[in-house]
């Protein structure tokens, strides 16, 4: 596939929690051009706002009102920054496939990392769109083994591309000190990494909560009250953190936690963090998704309920070396690096 540069339109906020399409985009920054389009924000003045950062050009839209995820003014923008260059659609939303119309006869890829219509608080109309999209898509990358059984019926065009680690990142954990928000808590300290959302069971955690140990979660609060959270003094919340820091913070966790909700919204995920944590040398202790029992069941404590989960992450800190090191060996096969290199030929090859 020859092209020029690549407009990718996203319902997640570039300097945001730093994830799947961050990871991806700076490859493919270093081969082509990349415009990142983001949905728009409130604000007092009607703007298209660009800027650089790093290897990607960042468009986002400022709307003293109510606008769509890619409205007339933003398809005007990116057809300005493509000019006369061949563009390739990269999405990540349905809700953005307005792009098309700045660059129509583009291809389009749609990076499918989460099942977005199951989510709280979806567009009642994205299921259509992602109809819409699945049709005209050039080729579907699936993050996961859930997300590929549903559109596998699609045939060839459909690929599975799980999310990867960047391993010599994570792994600097285990030679590191760690965070300094962490080395006065009493041990042990079990620690989510992450977007606390509608994803997360708050009885998982409650029960937990209950035991002789820190509690700390680490990651934005969003789409629920934070109120419903435990408010105990063995949990710790640190809001954001720095994707630098991450490695330190990974340093201070005597267990890393995948404390997830059996629902809808989860049905289909498979957690970047699951490679990260492995990675790190971390044990790690995780509600059964089927993503993460399929990849990493022999690596990943898995359990059932909320006070399996509790005595599961009491107990972690003294797995084996051997299984902790099998642990960091499987997170060492599957780099972003690698896996851009792959999408890029699966692209070459259409």
């Amino acid at each position: 596939m020859n092209v020029d540069c690549i407009v990718v339109g996203s319902h997640l906020r570039f300097d945001g929690v730093w994830q799947r399409p961050q990871q991806l985009l700076t490859r493919l920054g270093a081969r082509v051009p990349v415009l990142f389009v983001e949905e728009p924000f409130l604000a007092t003045v009607d703007r298209d706002d660009l800027r650089a950062q790093g290897e990607i050009t960042v468009l986002r839209p400022l709307r003293s009102g109510h606008a769509a995820a890619a409205d007339v003014e933003t398809v005007a923008s990116v057809r300005a920054w493509v000019g006369g260059r061949r563009a390739l659609v990269w999405l990540y939303t349905p809700m953005m496939l307005a792009l098309v119309d700045a660059v129509p006869d583009a291809p389009i890829v749609y990076d499918c990392m989460d099942e977005l219509a199951a989510f709280d608080f979806a567009p009642p109309e994205l299921r259509a769109r992602e109809a819409d999209l699945l049709a005209r898509a050039r080729a579907i990358f699936c993050g996961g083994r859930s997300l590929l059984e549903t559109r596998k019926h699609l045939g060839a065009r459909v690929s599975l591309f799980a999310s990867g680690v960047e391993f010599d990142h994570f792994a600097s954990a285990r030679t590191i000190a760690p965070h300094p928000l962490l080395t006065e808590l009493p041990h042990p300290i079990c620690g989510y990494i992450g977007v606390v959302d509608e994803r997360i069971d708050i009885a998982v955690l409650e029960t937990l909560a209950t035991r002789a140990c820190s509690v700390v979660l680490i990651g934005p609060i969003v789409k629920i009250d934070p109120a419903i959270l435990p408010q105990r003094t063995n949990v710790h919340f640190t809001g954001q953190v720095d994707y630098a820091d991450l490695p330190a913070m990974l340093a201070g966790l005597d267990v890393a936690l995948m404390p997830f909700a059996r629902n809808a919204a989860t049905a289909n995920i498979s957690p970047t963090k699951t490679p990260e944590y492995l990675a790190a040398g971390v044990p790690v202790v995780s509600t059964r998704i089927a993503d993460v029992v399929a990849s990493y069941g022999d690596v990943v404590t898995i359990v059932d309920d909320a006070e399996s989960f509790a005595h599961a992450a009491m107990t972690a800190a003294h797995t084996a070396p051997e299984r902790i090191a099998q642990g960091v060996d499987r997170a060492r096969d599957v780099s972003w690096d690698a896996i851009v290199e792959r999408m890029w030929q699966t692209l070459e090859g259409e």
